[in-house]
């Protein structure tokens, strides 16, 4: 008697995104990764991006957001609860885990993965350059193929043994070539007369609360000297009342959803909340105003970790501090008004920021990062189950 024996051909895959970047990256990386094989299914954790992709999502980003030392305290129950289903979601038999960035949360993930005999891929890899070079060992030992999205990350590893791959920047490709401006401003009903500032508050609730009230307190102060519209990126996961509240009934500020780039790409200068939103706006050349506001002892920790001078993206990358960051105490609406009175009056310090922000974009690399990184995932998973027959 023949005994037929079948081979379940699929391939499962953890992905963990923790923040809407991440989330954006990772649904692009998995739109590649199933062009290349549509025998893959993928479970995790990540955004309305990630799910529209076509992955099983077992906790939603806006169940993720903590701003802080305190605030992760406060949800430790919550975040075991989280660990704990992803260890029982990995038992059932899963092929490989794809880390998206967000390191407090996967750099842990990443180490019980391994213990459970799981490979591991970290795509844009944890910022070992700004921690100091103590943990790179433990993320030697914890990550399978790690995926770097700027070429002086390569390099850093490289110095410490450890193999990775630079793929460029994945937000190149998702960055608009052109916005028509005026169909932009009819859309929201903006005057042609009036200057667009864009305000881009953060992905996170405690965040938006923090920082928000800052910015308008510094444009109600411009509109005294300068005719402005104040426009504010909303959050896709986030209520329009936590908004709402922040700008106390004070009339004259629009609020926009799932728009953030045409309003990125049309502002004269912006305020932003540092994070990737500020590699974003020095990529499409808007002068920024950088504001960083945690709780005291939240700050005071970060600044024993983090061994680098800016904290900006944008500036990170390139050596020097070209939009001005306004760090605690600092970020006050005073200080943010003196930081847009210059670049509206000094023209030509308004245009010395635009050159130097034209230099990213050669940092950054060119298109196609989430194919590269794509055929890097691949291959390696192909490599894995040849390995195993």
């Amino acid at each position: 008697m023949l005994r037929v024996i079948v081979f379940d051909m699929k391939k499962k895959l953890l992905i963990v995104a923790g923040e809407m970047s991440g989330d954006r990256h990772a649904a692009d990386l998995v739109i590649a990764l199933n062009k290349r094989d549509p025998n893959l299914e993928f479970s995790g954790i990540g955004g309305d991006r990630l799910e529209n992709a076509g992955v099983k999502i077992l906790y939603h980003i806006s169940q993720l957001a903590f701003l802080g030392f305190v605030e992760i305290i406060k949800h430790i129950p919550f975040i075991r609860k989280v660990f704990n289903r992803i260890k029982s979601e990995a038992g059932k038999g899963i092929d490989a885990a794809i880390l998206v960035d967000y390191p407090g949360f996967n750099l842990r993930l990443a180490r019980i993965l391994k213990k459970q005999g799981i490979p591991v891929i970290y795509y844009i890899c944890p910022q070992m350059w700004a921690w100091g070079e103590g943990r790179v060992n433990k993320f030697r030992k914890y990550v399978d193929l790690p995926i770097v999205i700027f070429q002086f990350e390569e390099e850093f590893f490289e110095r410490h043994k450890v193999s990775s791959h630079f793929v460029g920047h994945p937000l190149v490709d998702q960055m608009p070539e052109h916005v028509d401006e005026s169909e932009f401003r009819e859309t929201y009903k903006i005057a042609l007369d009036k200057m667009i500032i864009g305000l881009f508050p953060g992905s996170r609730e405690a965040e938006v609360k923090k920082i928000l009230p800052i910015m308008v307190e510094s444009i109600l102060a411009l509109r005294n000297k300068f005719s402005v519209e104040a426009v504010i990126a909303k959050a896709a996961h986030l209520d329009t009342q936590l908004y709402e509240r922040c700008l106390r009934d004070q009339p004259g500020f629009i609020i926009i959803d799932s728009d953030t780039h045409r309003l990125m790409k049309i502002s004269y200068a912006a305020l932003v909340a540092s994070g990737t939103a500020t590699l974003e706006l020095g990529y499409m050349q808007i002068p920024s105003i950088v504001l960083y506001a945690l709780s005291p002892i939240t700050y005071w920790l970060g600044r024993r970790v983090v061994k680098i001078r800016n904290i900006a993206l944008a500036n990170i990358v390139l050596g020097k501090t070209v939009f001005p960051e306004l760090i605690q105490r600092q970020a006050n609406a005073g200080n943010v008004l003196q930081a847009l009175n210059k670049l509206i009056e000094n023209k030509q310090y308004y245009t010395e920021v635009k050159n130097e922000l034209g230099r990213i974009k050669d940092i950054l690399g060119k298109p196609g990062a989430s194919d590269r990184a794509a055929d890097l995932i691949i291959n390696f998973l192909n490599s894995k189950s040849q390995a195993t027959i």
